[in-house]
């Protein structure tokens, strides 16, 4: 008979989403809104499970709205028969004075609370989970599942240690290598703590499921969930779209932009009332060139769920340093430049820069 599992991770409930400004607290309710879709997407597909790997919460000891929040959501599946697995994360772990521990979870969800793996078993599925109670644990190392025709799932909150953890959080804890994952003998790992989806190549079926709602501009534009299904000894994997916002960084060139009309372009066609949106201006463009960022942000904030535009544009090479008034100035500030190490500081003087020959050639 067939076995369906919904695999999901990194939802960080409690975020506080700074980055977004006056729009924080309506992506924090869609984090939640997320969720319920989980939920509902467990009961439609009738899963046998539902699998958390990791950093449910954002902290330890969350909002008591909130645990009150994933409570009721768990109680909608256990109406429905549908388990639900937590292994805790880095951001959430089992500790005293927890979540897991101060808080009573409906009778349908298991909370793995051991320092190793343990079986926990249900009608033919057999879920391997740990408790995350410190960074430095290799939870796979030296592990064997027993041997039995049951689908055998891990559940681990760690650190693949040879895939690019550049972009990602706290890359080294939990250490687990592509030979823990060959030799473990189970049919499929769900992952968390790596914030994408991702398929990780061995002899055992391993993923990350990555967070279902971007948490930040480094999340790629699509968020999934994991459905996994097991028949007959084998595992098919179907990720599933969740996110309902889509962060976005586009880096721009200016250097060869005469004036704001090809920003605006680039605004115009990339707009969407769910789209985050992070322009990044770069290049060298002559000092001709004026950019009014809170301008082009008052035309085109209602566009988009969120916007910003960082301004990265630096002065041309090359100015010329003569002793008329216009490159008296540019000696003037380009001096103070070479002075300075605070990059912001730096920002403040090109600008001043701009502005000035802006006056001094009457175009401003």
């Amino acid at each position: 008979m067939e076995i369906k599992l919904i695999h999901t991770s990194d939802l960080h409930f409690g975020s506080t989403f700074k980055v977004l400004g006056d729009k924080s607290k309506l992506h924090r309710i869609d984090c939640q809104n997320v969720f319920s879709n989980i939920i509902d997407l467990c009961i439609k597909e009738k899963a046998k499970a539902l699998l958390i790997g990791g950093d449910l919460f954002d902290t330890a000891e969350p909002q008591k709205s909130l645990v009150k929040f994933v409570i009721n959501e768990f109680e909608r599946l256990n109406k429905e028969k549908i388990a639900v697995f937590i292994s805790s994360g880095n951001h959430d772990p089992y500790r005293n004075g927890s979540v897991w521990l101060e808080n009573r979870f409906p009778s349908n969800v298991v909370i793995f609370n051991s320092l190793d793996l343990e079986p926990k078993e249900i009608d033919g599925l057999t879920v391997y989970g740990l408790a995350y109670t410190n960074d430095t644990k290799e939870p796979l190392k030296g592990f064997k599942a027993n041997d039995s025709d049951n689908f055998k799932v891990g559940l681990i909150h760690g650190s693949i240690i040879d895939i690019n953890w550049d972009e990602q959080p706290e890359a080294g804890y939990r250490r687990i290598t592509t030979t823990d994952l060959d030799n473990c003998k189970l049919d499929y790992i769900a992952l968390g703590h790596f914030h994408d989806i991702l398929e990780i190549k061995s002899k055992t079926k391993c993923f990350y499921s990555g967070t279902p709602e971007p948490l930040t501009f480094k999340n790629t534009k699509d968020c999934s969930i994991i459905l996994a299904s097991y028949n007959g000894g084998i595992v098919t994997v179907s990720p599933i779209k969740t996110n309902i916002r889509e962060f976005e960084t586009l880096e721009i060139d200016c250097t060869n932009f005469e004036s704001d009309s090809e920003i605006r372009k680039i605004l115009e066609k990339n707009k969407g009332e769910n789209k985050v949106l992070r322009l990044v201006l770069k290049g060298l463009p002559s000092l001709d060139f004026d950019v009014d960022i809170e301008l082009l942000l008052k035309e085109f904030d209602e566009k988009y769920f969120f916007l910003k535009i960082v301004d990265n544009i630096h002065l041309p090479e090359n100015l010329t340093e003569d002793e008329t008034i216009r490159g008296n100035l540019i000696r003037l500030i380009k001096t103070e430049i070479k002075k300075e190490k605070d990059p912001e500081r730096i920002k403040s003087l090109e600008n001043a820069l701009r502005i000035g020959i802006g006056y001094l050639d009457k175009k401003l």
